[in-house]
């Protein structure tokens, strides 16, 4: 009988581990296989080897073959059995079996009676430098976390390692916070060499982490795990099966509960689009083990954290989680509470202060965004701060920023922001504070001390003011006032998007704030992301008869990501071959009407449903409604995402549904695609007439929210799908290029007076 060997990673020829040779021999397989396994077999029982696989490898390290073998007893009917075989550098193999053997002695047998086992240990083969176990069947319990029932699986998995803890089982090897903390110094700054951009806020973290860990009450020790994570539980309707004790050691048992937990995040993060998507099972996996074992909640929660950082460095090992490692170290750093705002001393004000090599002179960007509750202003002023840095080398930009998320995105060396209290539209004109408990006065007082402490220190040459041209409340005046009073007053643009609101509506708050007179006293330039072939904002909102500067049509502001054919990006988001929705409205604070009646129009169709589609709900959404998306989502070929750090998706879509935000709408204009806009209701009228103007010159189509349904939806998407290709995009979208030519032209022009009226460059 010929013996199938299959070893598709070459392990034979692994100098460090030359008894993977011996181990993929089928004559010398099959002798040890029968001599040196009598627990298997018996006496007088026999093995016959059929097939020889290697399933995992990493070379010079650790080896993982596994035997189909057929067992034969005096006693009993022949039985196919698959044995596991281990292989690691260094060691003889003996150790692995003998530990695994103990654990089943202390009672992980197949048959334990509280369904919690470990595989059977089955043999040593000294030639091979191998320990052989039985191979346990059922589902790792990775997914079933995330599937119905991932609670109580949770609590189960809790009982496991309590029970692991309680077995006694003697190890040499110990493991202590200072060992934890040194893989992290070990291991982290090898990200920071390979991406730069990121070495001040791995820094950071690892100083957070070394404050956190040292603060941690020494712990009663116990054999653990260490290793301990979803991929190493295997569930086998109600048993539990652990695997893999390579790294079992004397240690803190709140690590093996803090490390799943924070496996399970980072999971959460990379495969749901939320950190969060799974605290449920979180918790209760915490609560279940802390009842049973007594450890500190604190110390489980740290060893979380650390888990988290240490996945910062795990992430660089494999290319399809590349793309999540921005998304990982903002988190590390929300739960570290480090933070990459600016600080008020001398030392920084003189670091921001550095000579551009190009000019011979120190330029400074400051810019101001009000940010309610959304990404769009933060968005585009991150884009215009990342190219003035590319344009002006050795420049440096201060972002004062409102998101409750911070600056959320990426920001490239040279970029810093400082956070004020966030707020939110109550209705136009009307704003509240975001923060529970923090009173509207205090909210008020802060923004605009922080606002003019920002702008005194850091004495910018410009000021880009974004939408609101006196700040809320008035906030911002104090601090014009202060820079037009300077020896050398910074050049002053107040930035606006196409639409801003129903004209009138604008028009009248601009009066009742005093808009118009502190845009003609203090600043020097409009710059409009817009056309006026489009929209003529200038004429719609009274800035043609109010402002005597220049007001610049920059054309639309929107990321330069290269346009690539669907062939390209498909494997990219691992799409398949029919068509594909994508569903999107940038931050999504409130995008869950849209989203749900979209997933309410594919719950027509249920199983059927005649494309995919890929739902992101935006990391502003909150969690009960996206979760809400997620169940209305179940049974569907649909994913929800909670963010993601490109326009892959929008990429490779044959079709986008979103409101008519600025941002997303413009890219997916950019982008070629196909477009069915619901804008929102209000109470601002931006969304509705945006939709219209753009209905008009053929870029999307647009159904209003009272003549939203399941049905009328369904019938617009599948109309837009069977189109043909989209036209031509017929709009100006260069206003990044624009806005730092603009901007290089006023600094360079101090003294000349500015031209009077609106031009487009």
């Amino acid at each position: 009988m010929s013996i199938l060997v299959s070893d598709p990673f070459g392990v034979a020829g692994d100098q460090a581990m030359p008894s993977l040779e011996l181990a993929l021999d089928p004559e010398l397989a099959q002798q040890h296989l029968r001599d040196r396994l009598p627990r298997l077999a018996g006496k007088n029982g026999s093995v016959q080897l059929r097939t020889i696989r290697v399933t995992r490898y990493k070379p010079g390290r650790r080896c993982v073959i596994e035997y189909e073998v057929g067992v034969e007893r005096p006693d009993g009917s022949p039985e196919a059995v698959v044995l596991v075989g281990k292989v690691m550098a260094h060691r003889y193999g003996k150790s692995g079996y003998r530990l695994l053997d103990a654990f089943w002695r202390a009672g992980f047998q197949s048959g334990s009676p509280d369904g919690i086992s470990v595989p059977e240990p089955v043999g040593h083969v000294p030639k091979f430098q191998m320990w052989l176990q039985r191979k346990v069947s059922g589902r790792a319990a990775t997914a079933l976390l995330a599937a119905p029932g991932g609670v109580a699986l949770a609590r189960r998995i809790a009982e496991a390692a309590d029970k692991l803890h309680r077995a006694k089982v003697p190890t040499e090897r110990r493991h202590t916070m200072a060992d934890e903390l040194r893989i992290l110094h070990e291991r982290l700054p090898t990200v920071a060499q390979a991406e730069p951009q990121w070495a001040g806020r791995i820094e950071r973290l690892l100083e957070a982490c070394d404050h956190l860990g040292t603060a941690t009450p020494k712990p009663t020790t116990c054999g653990i795990h260490r290793d301990f994570y979803a991929d190493q539980v295997i569930v086998n309707g109600e048993r539990l099966f652990l695997l893999d004790f390579d790294l079992y050691c004397e240690g803190d048992p709140a690590l093996d509960i803090g490390n799943f937990l924070g496996h399970i995040t980072e999971q959460s993060l990379r495969t749901l689009g939320d950190a969060g998507a799974l605290a449920d099972r979180e918790q209760a996996m915490e609560e279940r083990f802390v009842a049973l074992s007594g450890a500190a909640p604190a110390a489980v929660r740290v060893y979380a954290t650390l888990t988290l950082v240490r996945h910062v460095y795990l992430s660089t090992l494999f290319p399809e989680r590349r793309p999540f490692i921005q998304s990982l170290i903002e988190l590390c750093e929300e739960r570290l509470g480090v933070t990459r705002h600016w600080q008020f001393d001398e030392s920084t004000a003189l670091d921001f202060r550095k000579v551009s090599p190009t000019t011979g002179r120190p330029l400074s960007l400051l810019i101001y965004s009000h940010d309610g509750a959304g990404l769009g202003h933060l968005r585009r002023n991150t884009l215009i701060a990342t190219r003035f840095l590319e344009e002006m080398s050795g420049s440096n930009v201060l972002m004062l920023v409102g998101c409750p998320l911070g600056a959320f995105f990426e920001l490239p060396p040279g970029v810093d922001f400082v956070k004020v209290p966030s707020i939110r539209k109550v209705d136009t004109g009307v704003w509240d504070s975001w923060t529970p408990g923090l009173s509207l006065e205090k909210t008020k007082a802060i923004r605009a001390a922080t606002i003019r402490n920002a702008a005194e220190h850091f004495r910018p040459d410009l000021f880009l003011v974004d939408h609101s041209p006196t700040g809320v409340w008035g906030e911002l005046v104090p601090t014009l006032q202060m820079l037009k009073g300077l020896k050398d007053p910074p050049k002053v643009i107040l930035g606006l998007r196409d639409i801003l609101d129903a004209p009138e509506v604008t028009r009248e708050l601009w009066r009742r704030d005093g808009a118009y007179d502190v845009i003609s006293r203090y600043y020097d330039s409009v710059f409009v992301f817009g056309s006026p072939e489009v929209f003529d904002t200038t004429a719609q909102y009274g800035l043609d008869g109010a402002f005597v500067g220049e007001v610049t049509y920059c054309g639309y502001l929107c990321s330069e990501e290269a346009h690539t054919a669907n062939a390209h990006m498909r494997a990219a988001p691992r799409i398949a071959n029919n068509k594909l929705v994508v569903v999107a409205a940038g931050g999504g604070y409130d995008a869950y009407p849209m989203m749900s009646a979209c997933l309410k129009a594919f719950q027509l169709f249920g199983k059927d449903l005649p494309f995919e589609a890929v739902v992101i709900t935006g990391p502003l959404m909150e969690h009960e409604q996206r979760e809400s998306l997620r169940r209305q989502a179940q049974g569907l070929p649909v994913r929800v995402l909670r963010y993601v750090n490109d326009l892959g998706y929008m990429n490779v879509a044959d079709l986008v549904v979103t409101m008519a935000g600025y941002n997303t709408l413009l890219e997916a204009i950019r982008l070629r695609k196909r477009i069915l806009a619901i804008p929102r209701e209000g109470p601002s009228a931006e969304q509705r007439i945006r939709c219209e103007v753009f209905s008009r010159l053929g870029l999307v189509q647009a159904i209003r929210p009272e003549q939203l349904s399941p049905s009328r939806l369904v019938q617009a998407i599948l109309e837009n799908l069977d189109a043909g290709p989209i036209t031509p995009v017929p709009l100006r979208m260069d206003a990044l290029t624009t806005v730092v030519r603009q901007m290089r032209r006023l600094l360079q022009s101090d003294t000349a007076q500015p031209t009077s009226g609106a031009h487009v460059p």
